[in-house]
């Protein structure tokens, strides 16, 4: 069956009427190991233990979901167990797994008659079983003439699609290319938590992790990055690896993004106003509505699912990503505009307050109307304030931001089928700690593996395809959003030195007036006091929506991102390219985003939404 293992469509809750949707629970449990002539006279001892180690892990993260139940889809758990089939321990786990729940997901370095003549003769019976009872299967494209090549891509390919991976082992450092030892070390170097099951019996069964020793990736280091293998040690890490974070904090922003509902209009208009008044942009319809973005959002999605998946085979459930995205990036946009709008009006009702306090030089008749206004003036600025803090209009903007721009590059990294993401925290201490980071994690887990055969000449059309799809558009964005954004802040940066050219020349006749004209200066004394006084705080406020929105620095930042990612898809279309380099370079492209929104971040977090003096 060339079926996707993960949720599907039908399985997913009505999110575009109700909400974002919860992830299902889904956990992948893959399998590395030596061959069958390898185990030898422990190969009884083996077997034993990896139907040990499958059955407690599928009763732990049956716990897990049991005690998270809350979080997750109300849908059955999919359990998966990864393997590439190969005979010895790829085959004992992958029957265990099947025998105790779990779909299979088979991941072969070559076509499938290729893997099948790789295997033992005596094994390709249960390797032609094991093949008509998986749920999805991925062939990759490896060339018989280069087996470890093959090899390598294909645990590559285990790592990137399991959560924890069972290690059949001897534990010794790689002997050569291909083997069990290099995919231990790729699966610590991408902090992904290991059961080590070693081949000689009087050797215990451990965890290894790279959690465990985060300040630093350690390999054949003795035993700090090591636990004893017991239900306490396996739940905890099951945990850390499938549980939101503990932070009751980080739990409630994730409760918030759940309950978040569609916003159909957008009342907060100042910043697209600003854009419109400074020539930068045109304020439309699509400032009043989001149903405009959702219909582009789609045909963005639609046209990647026509260029990538289908003219190459490929099935998986790009679905529920691509709902996910969408909630996440509609959310954001509505944020960002209601934060940036609360900011333009508080800095335009400051200077405005100014001007009327002074106004009552002019208007002495009017001071109580005009002291009343600037009460208002000032009320305003306290409740718009208070009502962007409450809801926390900058919080949500940042964190769903960030979480659209994870989810993104996802879908390229799972048509690549050996690429992933690099792991939520860090590669030292690879445990989600904020909301977002699990729930893409989440997603990730639940979109399972594709489906399909990828033949040798297909990673040049699929990586072009990529380039296409996902890096031109956002280089195009960037370039774009970089020359908008810096013409508006070049245009605010004129209109406030013109404002202090005027209050320098209105200083001048000043000075000029009670040397030379005394009784005009007393004549005009209101309106100069007014101009001299009341522009300053206009250019203030010019200047404080500047500093508030980094104009400067996004512009900057788009263009650094706009340039490296230029670079990946010029290198994506290089002729002959493999799918390993094609994989490299499209986690560089994801990397290079998140890079540019952790900066991004960096800068805004400190710019919440403030009283202006």
């Amino acid at each position: 069956m060339n079926r996707a293992v993960g949720v599907m469509p039908g399985d997913q809750q009505d999110a575009a009427s109700h909400g974002p949707p919860k992830p299902p629970f889904a956990f992948r449990l893959g399998v590395t190991g030596h061959r069958s002539a390898s185990l030898g006279a422990s190969a009884a001892t083996v077997e034993t233990r990896i139907r040990q180690v499958v059955e407690e892990v599928g009763r732990a993260a049956h716990r897990q979901c049991d005690e998270n139940r809350h979080w997750f889809a109300d849908q059955r758990p999919c359990l998966t167990l990864v393997s590439p089939l190969a005979d010895g321990a790829d085959q004992i786990a992958a029957m265990a797994g099947l025998e105790r729940g779990f779909s299979l997901q088979v991941i072969m370095p070559f076509s499938r008659e290729v893997s099948r003549a790789e295997v033992d003769a005596r094994s390709r019976s249960d390797f032609d079983r094991l093949i008509d009872a998986a749920g999805g299967i991925l062939e990759l494209p490896g060339d018989p003439q280069r087996p470890l090549d093959a090899y390598v891509m294909a645990g590559r390919a285990t790592v990137a699609h399991s959560d924890l991976l069972i290690a059949v082992w001897d534990g010794e450092v790689p002997r050569g290319r291909g083997g069990t030892g290099e995919i231990v070390e790729l699966a610590m170097g991408r902090g992904t938590p290991l059961v080590h099951i070693p081949i000689a019996s009087d050797q215990p069964i451990t965890l290894l992790w790279s959690a465990y020793d985060p300040a630093v990736v350690t390999v054949h280091s003795g035993d700090v990055d090591r636990r004893p293998y017991n239900a306490a040690n396996l739940d905890a890490l099951l945990a850390l690896l499938v549980a939101p974070p503990q932070d009751s904090r980080e739990r409630d922003y994730l409760a918030t993004f759940i309950a978040e509902r569609q916003h159909r209009y957008r009342a907060r208009i100042e910043y697209p106003l600003l854009l419109a008044t400074a020539g930068v942009g045109r304020f439309d319809a699509k400032d009043f509505r989001e149903e405009r973005s959702s219909v582009l959002r789609e045909q963005e999605w639609r046209r990647y699912t026509e260029a990538c998946l289908k003219p190459h085979g490929f099935t998986m459930a790009i679905d529920l990503l691509g709902t996910t995205h969408g909630w996440a990036d509609q959310l954001a946009t509505h944020f960002a505009q209601n934060y940036r709008s609360g900011h333009v009006l508080n800095f335009t009702l400051a200077a405005m307050a100014v001007l009327v306090g002074l106004s009552g030089f002019l208007f002495p008749k009017a001071q109580l109307g005009l002291a009343a206004f600037e009460f208002l003036l000032a009320l305003l600025i306290i409740v718009n304030t208070r009502v962007g803090v409450t809801r926390q209009w900058h919080r949500r903007w940042l964190d769903y931001r960030q979480l659209a721009e994870r989810l993104r590059p996802l879908r390229s990294l799972k048509l690549l089928g050996i690429a992933a993401p690099d792991p939520p925290g860090s590669v030292t201490n690879p445990v989600a700690r904020r909301w977002i980071e699990w729930y893409s994690s989440a997603i990730w887990r639940a979109v399972g593996c594709p489906a399909g055969t990828a033949k040798a000449d297909m990673a040049g059309p699929i990586a072009r395809a990529i380039a296409e799809q996902e890096l031109d558009p956002q280089v195009a964005y960037h370039q774009s959003h970089s020359k908008q954004i810096q013409l508006l802040d070049h245009r605010l940066e004129r209109v406030s030195i013109g404002i202090f050219w005027v209050t320098l020349a209105a200083s001048a006749a000043t000075i000029a007036a009670l040397a030379l004209a005394p009784h005009w200066f007393e004549r005009w004394q209101d309106w100069l006091t007014l101009i001299s006084a009341g522009l300053p705080a206009v250019g203030t406020a010019v200047f404080g929506i500047r500093f508030q929105g980094d104009f400067g620095g996004s512009a900057l930042r788009s263009e650094a991102t706009a340039a490296s990612l230029a670079v990946l898809a010029r290198e994506l279309r290089t002729d002959g390219i493999e799918l390993p380099r094609a994989a490299d370079l499209g986690e560089q492209a994801a990397r290079a985003m998140f890079a540019d929104l952790s900066e991004w971040r960096l800068v805004h977090e400190q710019h919440d939404l403030t009283i202006s003096g």
